[in-house]
């Protein structure tokens, strides 16, 4: 059948005498599987999707991996902005959002309740799937959120939570909800 058992750690493969750990040939064969299965469907399993060797995680990656939080900083008595870095070749939806099927950015505060959240210019993206311009977010993504006189004042450790959606110019990946404490 093409495969020789060795050892417990490694197979060879063919007759080339190619050693593969069976960690990296389970998860090919497991991505091979998951593709053929998706490919019956009018599904495609985007490579970002795909899990490494190296990683033993078995989870579909989310948009908190093209999405990071850079930092929470207070700006005078009653500011604050929360920083967001998107990775190249993505962005994230804009707030308020194009569409309304489509998931804005959005911060919220544990606790306290802003006067006002002030979210940056969008850029205008067009997308692959779509002939009309989306309003998005890409690269670094500065939000600020002014606090009632006092409010910041009275609040030892300010707690929120960004909640994104990463998409490429071909596809959209799960929301995901980013914790962030000063």
């Amino acid at each position: 059948m093409g495969f020789e058992f060795i050892s417990i750690g490694s197979a060879n493969v063919g007759d080339g005498g190619c050693k593969v750990p069976w960690s990296s040939l389970f998860i090919g064969l497991r991505n091979i599987a998951l593709t053929g299965m998706l490919a019956g469907g009018a599904f495609v399993v985007h490579p970002a999707l795909a899990q490494s060797a190296e990683s033993e995680a078995s989870r579909f990656r989310d948009s908190g991996d093209f999405v990071h939080v850079v930092g929470l900083a207070r700006i005078g008595e009653d500011k604050v902005t929360v920083t967001l870095r998107v990775d190249h070749g993505f962005h994230i939806n804009a707030n308020p959002a194009s569409h309304p099927y489509l998931i804005p950015t959005a911060v919220t505060f544990a606790g306290v309740t802003p006067l006002r959240i002030g979210y940056p210019p969008s850029v205008r993206f067009k997308p692959k799937f779509s002939e009309e311009l989306l309003d998005v977010y890409e690269g670094t993504v500065p939000i600020t959120a002014d606090f009632p006189i006092g409010t910041l004042a009275r609040t030892d450790v300010l707690h929120a939570t960004v909640t994104v959606q990463a998409c490429t110019d071909q596809i959209c990946f799960p929301p995901a909800d980013l914790a962030v404490s000063e």
